[in-house]
């Protein structure tokens, strides 16, 4: 079942997302490291989970995002936030974050929550919707190239 967030699953939320970065650090992205959650490409800095706390309180103080969870009974088995940004040409959307537990995945959890992210851009007049994923997340890449997603950039980093 898919919920909308509610605080009420914070802890929970974090836990989830916990689980699945340790145990999956191809999760990693740019996004991770200039959050604070990771201090490099395979690597979560000590204090991961208030800097991710922290990013998911200002991710959704923020109207126009929306962040939605697939719940199996109470456990938290996927979430997706997502928004629309307006500092382009034309307001574009953007999924910020996509997981599902691996022990979910292959029932269509991820392609659900995804399918309710470009519905909600579309009823809203947006005509093009970006993500980015880690550089080693091929199993990721290969889901969002399935449901239309094309590779348009790569991110570097300099590490000053």
């Amino acid at each position: 079942m898919i919920k909308a967030y509610s605080t009420d699953y914070r802890t929970r939320l974090c836990e989830f997302f916990s689980k699945i970065i340790e145990t999956h650090k191809a999760y990693i992205s740019h996004g991770e490291l200039q959050m604070g959650v990771a201090l490099d490409s395979n690597e979560l800095a000590p204090d991961y989970q208030e800097a991710w706390l922290k990013y998911l309180d200002r991710q959704v103080a923020n109207p126009d995002n929306t962040l939605l969870l697939y719940l199996d009974g109470e456990e938290i088995t996927g979430f997706i936030l997502f928004g629309i940004t307006e500092d382009g040409a034309a307001p574009y959307g953007q999924v910020f974050d996509l997981s599902v537990d691996p022990a979910y995945r292959g029932k269509h959890i991820g392609q659900e929550l995804l399918q309710r992210a470009t519905t909600s851009f579309r009823e809203r007049g947006v005509k093009d919707c970006y993500l980015e994923s880690g550089v080693n997340n091929h199993s990721a890449h290969r889901f969002f190239e399935h449901h239309g997603f094309q590779q348009v950039s790569d991110i570097f980093r300099l590490k000053l």
